[in-house]
């Protein structure tokens, strides 16, 4: 069979998006939002929108509540409003992770929106819905697949998330990373300098055998404190218990060696439930308890601006996300990590290990605070950070984003 690939240039591609933007800020809000700023300020499109938040916050999110209904529908009239007023178009979609709530709020849209609308486009921000769909033949499940069956195009993450839109049968796969603005445009100059010497100082650190300098007229030794930071919601499954442990575990390890240095790790994120927040704020003082008259070895800084956000990453000598999170699919703040040429360990979850160059070091199974911790040991060795930096100017930069978005959205079968 015969397929042909076309790119309308005479008339715009219209296309209605059927997404939130942030707040909440998350993953999948940003993206939302870098799309609709890189469509409307392209010539080839008329982009519509219409913002589908239902959730007040972090932690409304996922959350089952009857008001969220009367949103969803209003989203919906203002979905249908557009369509007749401007005739035509796709729709633009991004599907549920593989929770009760939000699947049923694709049913409801799909349901309502998807016969009004001749071309259905699918966006998957999330890992686990194919999955979950895969794993048995219960009416919901084959409700799920009808509801998002047959799109024309599904947009995926990685090579990875492939398997998770091929459960419903798109017409076309393209494999589109996210892309994210350079917090650090001048890292040449600026930025590389610092990482390059920072490299050099660890390790001779690492290097140096036993023994401990000690500040005059004190007992205590002074340590160099090597900076690891965790950056995401301050949840489980983003492993902020992990990370917390294994700073405590890595430090009792550097005790026993009689190592100059300690790990200090800065928790920089938000809480998305009150029960969460008081489990970590009990896990932060358990490990500085251990640390004894080291002083704090975890602190916590909380939702970080984005100027914030950029001078944390700047001091920072390794980032540590041990994610297991069940929907994980292409982390924005490893891609963030990189922009600023910052060493990483992360987990072999999902498809996260593709985001970093080939054959990449600081990668240990998910779940374990033993391996995170010998990973955080290992750190200050060499210079990571270039091979980190070319990457994210290879991949995952905006324009890098935009321009194979554009490409998928403008190509059609015919």
């Amino acid at each position: 069979m015969f397929v042909c690939y076309c790119v309308h240039s005479v008339n715009k591609r219209k296309i209605l998006v059927f997404a939130h933007v942030p707040p909440p800020h998350h993953g999948q809000s940003v993206m939302v939002q870098v799309l609709l700023d890189g469509l409307r300020a392209d010539p080839r499109f008329e982009v519509h929108h219409v913002d589908a938040r239902v959730s007040d916050d972090l932690e409304d999110v996922g959350s089952f509540r009857p008001r969220k209904f009367w949103r969803l529908f209003k989203c919906i009239w203002q979905a249908w409003w557009i369509r007749l007023r401007y005739g035509p178009m796709a729709f633009y979609y991004v599907p549920a992770p593989a929770k009760q709530s939000a699947i049923l709020r694709d049913w409801v849209v799909m349901a309502l929106c998807r016969p009004l609308f001749p071309e259905l486009i699918l966006h998957w921000h999330a890992f686990g819905l194919g999955e979950w769909v895969a794993a048995g033949k219960d009416w919901p499940r084959k409700l799920t697949h009808r509801a998002l069956g047959n799109a024309e195009l599904s947009i995926v993450l990685n090579n990875y998330n492939k398997r998770d839109a091929e459960v419903f049968t798109p017409k076309r796969i393209a494999v589109v990373p996210n892309g994210i603005k350079d917090l650090f445009p001048d890292y040449e100059t600026a930025l590389a300098p610092k990482r390059k010497d920072r490299a050099a100082a660890l390790k001779a650190l690492r290097a140096v055998a036993g023994g401990e300098s000690r500040v005059a007229g004190e007992g205590v030794a002074k340590l160099e404190p090597v900076r690891f930071l965790f950056l995401g919601h301050l949840i489980e499954s983003k492993g902020v218990f992990v990370a917390i442990e294994a700073t405590r575990m890595a430090n009792e390890e550097l005790r026993k060696s009689n190592a100059p240095w300690r790990a200090h790790l800065t928790l920089a994120g938000s809480f998305i439930s009150e029960e969460e927040k008081l489990r970590v704020f009990a896990a932060i003082t358990s490990a500085n308890a251990a640390a004894g008259n080291e002083g704090p070895c975890v602190e916590l800084a909380g939702f970080l601006d984005s100027e914030q956000k950029k001078s944390t990453l700047e001091r920072a000598d390794c980032l540590v996300f041990p994610t297991f999170y069940e929907n994980e699919a292409q982390p924005l703040v490893l891609l963030e990590a990189m922009s600023a040429g910052l060493p990483v360990i992360t987990t072999s979850w999902r498809g996260v290990p593709e985001v970093l160059p080939e054959g990449y070091p600081g990668v240990v199974a998910p779940g374990s605070d033993e391996k995170l911790a010998a990973a955080m040991l290992e750190m200050p060795r060499g210079d990571r950070s270039q091979g980190l930096r070319q990457r994210y100017e290879e991949r995952y930069t905006t324009m890098r984003h935009l321009e194979a978005l554009a490409a998928a959205l403008s190509s059609r079968a015919c």
